[in-house]
């Protein structure tokens, strides 16, 4: 139990002893970065932290990703006057001031938004216009110039000029003013070409260096209390009580080697920039220099600036290459090159050596000890012939001192002392090598023994002493192993072997001479494994790192790290722990050191100090003092001080670089500060925020959360960049966080701004829409009743027009009722009329009877008009369509109607064009009645005078007809009504003189628009009337002869008459017979059937309406029953569809009641032709 204290006690304290040579590698940004020139004077962080670089080509601002450079631009005035920068200098109100070479000084105020510049010209007072130092206090600016002396600018921008010989100011040494200061009592130090002067706010006075009375000063830098002054005589150090030193190695910086600048290192060391490159002070030791050479950064030449960070991070010029920043931590790491006397090429072979530091051993056979202490590269102290060109793949010094390493082809063992070789191979007569293996592991056994694996051959273990061949292990051969694929090979904490491969993990047992599986390391490839102690093991696969524990003889898995967990799914090529416990995990990707406790997983690569992350296979270990070595593919060696604690926690600087959004097309800055508002119309808002910790920019990861939009904390990775397409109207809150390379976190930096919401929903817009709504509603409201009252008037003409079709219907009902039971006692009247014509009969007689006569004529055109009217409303009106000849349908009409204007005393004229159609096609019963009724009413209503028909050609066809009379005309109230049913020129007056329905012009109107012409009036009251009708009908083939109708036909016919009421059956038989026909009539159908069935007929005339069988189905019947003579129907109906059926049931001709003798011998005349002539029935048919 004391001895596990002691070595506890033991492993505390060696971190303490652990250290690795000071190299510092530095990480250099050139002109690919940015970097606009490697000539930099100046170096300068800000309030914020951003890093300013004067240099030849104008001022450069650092902010870890890239550089922001001002430079003159001839049509800007706010530009720098010129691009090479002498002198840099940032006030307390963070305020740039640059000078230019002669062009004065510029400043910058903290918008950054342009320079204000200050000059000889425009400045009076200002010396001279080549200044190369500045400095401030509070608001008061000093300017040192060459040749001009000293210049002080106070807040309100007066100039006062200080130069040496001149009154008050005979202090200053020189006008050639290189460097300015104040110190930490606030007391302005000059460095002059002649020598160094104090100000101390009253007076100026010189003051005198140890040696050389007035040595050219190049620097001077505050250190605390004390005061540091490069010269041309060398360093001086002013101390705390004012007492000047000078230390031992000051003369080593006298011109030409001057210290221009100088920088503190933490340590109480000091980094010095000089005419003759960099050096570090070691204490009273001579300052060692930082041969850039050695890293291939070209020749050394002066270096003006340093400056290091608060976090301990330097930046320094780099000759010819950019600007170098070493990490603050740069000691825990040094690489060994060439540079640093390694042999050239790859070291794979690496042991700890017994005498301190480790062994190396290259592919080109060379074999160096390195003191991982002070970095010194040994060789072997004697030279081994054998060693020549072989390719070393492994090395290990036993605890006798004798060097065992595996090549290519053999195994070789030097003893250090005695310098004694032996070697063996597979050619070997004894203790030969496994056949074709490279040995790439050797280890001890704590028995001395020596374990060696020879690629893809087999393992053997060797006697320690004489190396003879103790155990071979083939693949295959027993032994547990299915393949020599090694992986790892350790000494376990039980002090067996232990072999990583293919199979998982595996060890040996020495009793049974066999590998055996660790239970539950089997199914995956293990990389690497190591003990953090006796009961804990590390395994490392690709798909993660773990952490097994040993419970008895059982091991148990108790932990697991993936890329979840920061490590990269990467094979390893080797892997230590250090005395924290740390797992230390060589990759081809860099180191990972992976805290158990914590988690935490942090990387290193060539951004700290390594000049290769590619670790070699099977090269690395850790030192008995916490110092871990691990060769890498270009050659180098890295050695880690595990022990070296990590810099301490900061809070690094998080600030907002860059805020834009797209407005209007344009990309518009909005400001850094304070709260900004959002348009509209504004997208595309760009916020950059910049974290400044430079030493792993890369690694750098931001993260930002915008309260009232996100949920929660968004990651972004390491851009600090986050842009917002489209916003909603709102107030936000920006919230942003970064954490450098180590974990710290900086502050939360909150940015407040606003979204305008457009203006339809901004308050005023929603005033505006509610108005709007509120309007709408009232217009809605007001359209809703308008379109009830508009669905009710709808409603209403509705219902009247129901109202009025069922009213016309019922008229036409009416009408075609009042027609049928007219038409059948008009038969009567007028038959008998004419029947009793043709008695003797005396004058008087006669005169009852022709009076008899007109009355029936005028009642049924009265009944003809009316149904016209009601077939018009109806639609039913059908037109005929034939040839007719127009000069015979005129001389009927003029015959009709010259005696009725005869009879009233009027001439009767008729004028035909000569260039009108002889025939047309239309309907002439309709031109006819046309005609008719114009001549007529022209007659009735023209008392003296005369009446004139005029037919003329239609433009640009058809016919023209115009009616001319001498009447008392008509005015315009009169024409307006003139064509309206019912209306008659005065009115009842009218009718009361010259009688009338007043539908006579109403059907003339509807007849000639069904024809597609037109009728119209054209009248003047007193001169007279006249009427225009234009009938579009097409001209026509002139007739031929007609031959003049017989009063009789040719033979007596044999005629059945089937006719219900008795008055109308005696008309037309007393009508036929006295044409010569015998006549049977039947009453009813029944009685038609027995007739017909009993006697011949040459022809037979049915009323359509009988009782019990009607017309239609009688002759349906008679056609059944083969009765082939024609059938003429006889009818009261006036319905237009009364003919229609009639001829569908098969009817051969058609008369509609009232009949006379001349009505009935026509109709029968065209039966028998029908009959006679199939072609015209066919086309009458049709």
């Amino acid at each position: 139990m004391r001895s596990g204290w002691l070595l506890l006690c033991l492993a505390c304290c060696l971190p303490a002893w652990a250290a690795v040579p000071e190299i510092p590698r530095f990480r250099v940004l050139g002109a690919a970065d940015g970097l606009p020139s490697t000539n930099i004077p100046a170096l300068l962080r800000d309030r914020d932290g951003y890093l300013w670089i004067a240099t030849s080509d104008g001022l450069a601002r650092f902010d870890g990703v890239g550089f922001q450079v001002w430079r003159h631009q001839p049509d800007d005035p706010a530009s720098l006057p010129g691009n090479i920068v002498q002198a840099l200098h940032i006030d307390a109100r963070d305020r740039i001031w640059v000078a230019t070479e002669n062009g004065g000084v510029s400043m910058m105020d903290a918008g950054r938004k342009g320079f204000r510049h200050y000059r000889k010209a425009s400045h009076p007072g200002m010396g001279s216009d080549d200044v190369f130092a500045i400095a401030s206090q509070g608001d008061t600016v000093w300017f040192g110039s060459f040749g001009g002396g000293l210049c002080r600018m106070d807040g309100r921008g007066g100039i006062t000029r200080f130069g040496s010989g001149r009154a008050g100011s005979a202090g200053l040494p020189s006008d050639d003013v290189l460097s300015l200061v104040f110190d930490a009592a606030g007391h302005l130090w000059i460095g002059t070409m002649a020598g160094l002067a104090r100000f101390d706010g009253r007076t100026m006075r010189p003051v005198a260096l140890p040696g050389e009375a007035a040595p050219r000063i190049y620097s001077i830098t505050p250190d605390g209390d004390r005061l540091w002054v490069g010269t041309s005589a060398g360093v001086f150090e002013r101390r705390a009580d004012g007492r000047w030193t000078a230390p031992p190695w000051s003369p080593m910086f006298a011109r030409p080697n001057a210290v221009v600048a100088l920088a503190g290192s933490g340590d109480g060391k000091y980094w010095l920039g000089g005419q003759g490159g960099l050096w570090r002070t070691e204490g009273d030791r001579a300052p060692a220099p930082v041969s850039f050479d050695m890293q291939g950064y070209g020749a050394t030449r002066a270096l003006q600036a340093l400056l290091r960070q608060p976090d301990g991070g330097l930046w320094v010029p780099v000759p010819s290459r950019g600007l170098g920043y070493l990490r603050s931590d740069w000691r825990r790491i040094a690489t060994l090159s060439p540079a640093e006397g390694l042999s050239p090429g790859l070291h794979i072979g690496i042991a700890p050596a017994r005498a301190g530091g480790v062994w190396l051993t290259s592919i080109k056979g060379e074999v160096q000890r390195v003191d991982t202490v002070s970095g010194e590269v040994l060789p072997l102290p004697f030279h081994v012939g054998a060693l020549k060109n072989e390719r070393l793949m492994s090395v290990l010094e036993d605890r006798r001192g004798r060097l065992w390493m595996g090549s290519g082809n053999a195994l070789l063992r030097i003893d250090l002392r005695s310098r004694a070789l032996r070697s063996w191979s597979a050619d070997s007569a004894r203790d030969a090598l496994p056949d074709d293996g490279m040995v790439d592991w050797l280890v001890e056994t704590p028995a001395g023994d020596v374990w060696l694996s020879s690629l893809g051959a087999g393992l053997q273990r060797r006697d320690g002493e004489t190396g003879e061949v103790l155990d071979q292990v083939d693949a295959g051969s027993g032994h547990g192993l299915s393949a020599m694929d090694t992986e790892a090979l350790r000494i376990g904490s039980d002090g067996a072997l232990w072999l990583a491969g293919a199979q998982g993990l595996l060890r040996w047992n020495g009793s049974v001479r066999r590998f055996e599986t660790i239970p539950g390391t089997g199914g995956e490839r293990v990389f690497s494994f190591v003990f953090g102690a006796p009961d804990q093991l590390w395994v490392h696969r690709l798909s993660g790192l773990e952490s097994w524990r040993r419970e008895g003889a059982q091991w148990r898995r108790e932990k697991r790290m993936a890329m979840a967990q920061g490590v990269p799914a990467v094979e390893s090529t080797g892997m230590q722990v250090d005395a924290a416990g740390r797992v230390w995990l060589a990759t081809r990707r860099g180191l990972l050191r992976i805290e158990p406790q914590s988690g935490r997983v942090r990387a290193f690569g060539v951004r700290d100090g390594l000049l290769s992350q590619e670790f070699s296979d099977r090269a690395l270990l850790i030192t008995d003092d916490g110092v871990l070595a691990g060769t890498t593919a270009d050659g180098s060696l890295m050695l880690l001080d595990t022990a070296l604690a990590d810099p301490a926690p900061v809070t690094p600087n998080l600030v907002l670089d860059a805020i834009q959004v797209s407005r209007d097309d344009q990309v518009v800055a909005l400001p850094l500060r304070g709260k900004f508002t959002l348009r509209p119309g504004d997208h595309e808002l760009q916020v950059s925020a910049r974290l400044l910790s430079f030493e792993d920019p890369l690694a750098n990861r931001y993260r930002s959360r915008l309260q009232g939009f996100d949920k929660d904390w968004v990651s972004q990775g390491a851009s600090g960049e986050r842009v917002f397409s489209s916003l909603p109207a709102g107030s936000y809150v920006l919230h942003v966080q970064a954490f450098d390379a180590a974990g710290n976190a900086s502050a939360e930096r909150r940015l407040e701004f606003r979204v305008l919401p457009p203006w339809w929903r901004s308050g005023w817009g929603i005033a505006v829409f509610v108005l709007l709504g509120l309007l709408l509603l009232a217009l809605a409201a007001r359209m809703y009743r308008g379109r009830l009252r508009r669905r009710s008037e709808w409603q209403l003409r509705e219902h009247k027009r129901e109202l009025a079709e069922q009213a016309s219907l019922a008229k036409t009902r009416f009408l075609a009722t009042l027609g049928h039971e007219v038409r059948t006692p008009m038969t009567g009247v007028l038959g008998m009329s004419e029947l009793l014509l043709g008695t003797a009969l005396d004058e008087r007689q006669k005169g009852y009877t022709h009076a008899i006569q007109n009355a029936g004529a005028h009642l049924l055109r009265l009944v003809n008009d009316a149904l016209d009217i009601a077939r018009i409303e109806a639609g039913k009106l059908e037109l005929q369509q034939q040839d007719f000849d127009l000069r015979a349908l005129i001389a009927e009409v003029l015959g009709l109607t010259a005696p009725m204007a005869g009879q009233r005393g009027l001439s009767f004229a008729d004028e035909v064009a000569p260039a009108t159609p002889l025939a047309l096609h239309g309907d002439p019963l309709r031109v006819r009645q046309i005609l008719l009724n114009l001549l007529g009413n022209a007659i009735k209503f023209t008392d003296k005078g005369g009446v004139c028909l005029r037919v003329s050609p239609g433009q640009p066809l058809g016919i023209r007809f115009e009616v001319v009379d001498t009447g008392p005309g008509l005015n315009e109230e009169q024409q307006a009504r003139l064509f309206q049913r019912f209306e008659q020129a005065e009115g009842a007056r009218t009718a009361a003189r010259y009688g009338g329905s007043g539908l006579g012009l109403a059907i003339c109107q509807e007849l000639a628009l069904a024809m597609g012409g037109q009728i119209r009036v054209e009248s003047t009251p007193g001169v007279g009337t006249r009427f225009v009708v234009e009938l579009p009908l097409a001209a026509a083939a002139p007739p031929g002869p007609v031959p003049p109708p017989s009063a009789q036909p040719a033979r007596a016919l044999r005629v059945l008459l089937v006719e219900d009421d008795a008055t109308v059956a005696e008309v037309i038989c007393g009508l036929l017979r006295a044409r010569g026909h015998q006549v049977s009539h039947a009453p009813h159908g029944l009685a038609a059937l027995a007739q017909t069935s009993a006697h011949a007929f040459d022809i037979a005339l049915l009323d359509l309406d009988l009782p019990g069988l009607d017309g239609l189905a009688l002759a349906r019947q008679l056609r059944v029953q083969s009765f082939a003579a024609p059938l003429v129907a006889v009818t009261a109906r006036a319905d237009a569809e009364a003919e229609q059926l009639a001829r569908a049931a098969g009817f051969d001709g058609f008369l509609r009641k009232p009949v006379t003798g001349d009505l009935l011998a026509e109709a029968i005349e065209r039966a028998l032709a029908r009959t006679s002539d199939p072609a015209q029935s066919d086309q009458a048919s049709a």
